[in-house]
């Protein structure tokens, strides 16, 4: 699968972060297209020369640990593949790119972590208890957000603090809180105990408790609006005393139920140490004006998520509008794919295919694609970029995150597949209005959105009519 370059050239506001070599933390915050993962591989390239040659003049035993974070394992493949193409091989250099899932699972012996459904049927009987307007799956991620952003001993500040990353609606009043950490989690954690089983949260806690074998120079969090508190406070524990460590991130697409500020995780931000990317050189100044109509709305959300909007206004090129069809799923799969055939037949640009569910949700695009003759990967879950020569991949919109396509290609956005809540600012619509916004940032050339006559999700009523051209199918 084809990987787009790099911007040959850096511009002075990425210079600036590719040539700050103080030890310390730093805060890159950055909306879609403004190269924040460019900048990051830019960056652990100039970090890591210069540690190189520190270790050489000073004699220095101990190799250069470099440690790369990544959102999932689609985007561990691509940044692996990518950091193989401008990190120098050596052997005086330990560089590692992992997910934080099996990053943490290393410094643990063979930890038992209950799976979605497990972790579902041991909260369902004491969720059920609760008398409460909030659906089941909004108690599991308030549950999940609890133990994600409090360390065990400080989980009484809930009661009290802002609820950040997780929207205004449903509302949790003072009794529920109450309820969900005196009596739901204390029963959820004594039936993690019974089946010998730990979850994703126990994790993260336990790597940060974990014996520092390996201490870090340098380390670099991708996506990092998405990870936990505690997911942090982990990697913190495992710094050298020097260290460079680089957060990238961009609240507007956060998807995760998760939120925290620096202060809570023992990171003292001062204004040197936050930069904010505003040049937008990936989208058309059209897609980028499509993705900022779903977002702009949603109020702060955590730190400087305000700034991170995707910004027309930076763009440097102007291309077509997206369109957003109206038809069978197989009429709109087929249309967009003979607007793109001669992209496709010469292999010279990379398409994707995404969808807001995985699994069998893709059958029918694999049926049309293999009836075409069209060649494809599937990047959902791979921790390994694919190599072949196709130029269709198909992925999750989650999954899809931090990746780079010339064509960004959303059949089937039905309501159906994107389900929410009533109210306006109901936490999942919020967190479906982020990920579509970040899937349509995929794009550098052209975006196209196809749905159901009658079915279309209620997200289409939110985009800018003037961005678009609708088309029958």
């Amino acid at each position: 699968m084809k990987i787009l370059p790099y911007v040959k050239e850096p511009t002075s506001e990425q210079l600036k972060l590719i040539g700050d070599r103080q030890p310390g933390f730093r805060i890159i915050n950055g909306a879609a297209g403004t190269g924040k993962t460019t900048i990051a591989l830019q960056r652990l390239k100039e970090l890591t020369t210069v540690r190189l040659w520190r270790k050489q003049r000073y004699e220095h035993e101990a190799p250069v640990r470099v440690l790369v974070l990544a959102f999932n394992r689609t985007l561990e493949g691509y940044i692996t593949e990518l950091a193989r193409k401008s990190i120098p091989s050596e052997d005086a250099l330990q560089l590692e790119v992992s997910t934080f899932a099996r990053w943490a699972r290393s410094l643990i012996t063979d930890p038992k972590i209950a799976d979605s459904g497990q972790t579902n049927n041991m909260l369902q009987p004491h969720l059920q208890k609760l008398s409460t307007k909030a659906s089941h799956k909004f108690l599991v991620d308030e549950v999940d957000y609890i133990l994600g952003r409090f360390s065990p001993d400080e989980l009484s500040t809930y009661l009290t603090v802002t609820r950040i990353g997780r929207g205004a609606s449903p509302r949790v009043d003072r009794k529920l809180r109450e309820i969900l950490l005196n009596d739901t989690i204390p029963a959820y954690t004594e039936s993690k105990a019974k089946a010998g089983v730990i979850d994703w949260n126990d994790l993260a806690i336990y790597a940060a408790n974990a014996k520092p074998d390996i201490r870090y120079d340098i380390v670099v969090i991708d996506e990092a609006q998405d990870f936990s508190a505690n997911q942090v406070r982990a990697v913190l524990r495992h710094l050298q005393d020097s260290h460079t460590t680089t957060f990238i991130l961009d609240g507007i697409q956060r998807i995760y139920p998760r939120g925290f500020t620096w202060s809570e995780v023992g990171i003292q931000v001062r204004p040197e140490m936050v930069r904010t990317l505003k040049e937008n050189h990936r989208n058309t100044i059209e897609i980028a004006a499509f993705a900022h109509a779903l977002v702009s709305d949603l109020s702060a959300d955590g730190d400087n998520s305000r700034e991170t909007l995707p910004d027309f206004k930076s763009c440097k090129r102007s291309g077509q509008k997206p369109l957003v069809l109206v038809g069978k799923f197989s009429d709109q799969l087929r249309f967009m794919l003979k607007n793109l055939s001669q992209a496709i037949n010469q292999g010279t640009e990379s398409v994707a295919i995404l969808h807001p569910l995985g699994g069998g949700w893709f059958d029918e695009t694999r049926r049309v694609l293999n009836s075409l003759g069209i060649s494809f990967c599937e990047l959902t879950g791979r921790n390994e970029w694919p190599s072949g020569s196709e130029v269709v991949a198909l992925s999750t919109m989650q999954s899809a995150k931090g990746l780079e396509f010339d064509h960004v290609l959303i059949p089937g956005l039905n309501q159906e597949v994107t389900s929410h809540g009533p109210e306006d600012h109901d936490t999942d619509r919020d967190r479906l209005r982020r990920t579509l916004a970040m899937a349509i940032g995929r794009a550098r050339k052209t975006v196209m959105i196809g749905y159901k006559p009658g079915e279309g999700s209620s997200l289409i009523s939110l985009l800018n009519r003037s961005t678009y051209r609708s088309v029958k199918v």
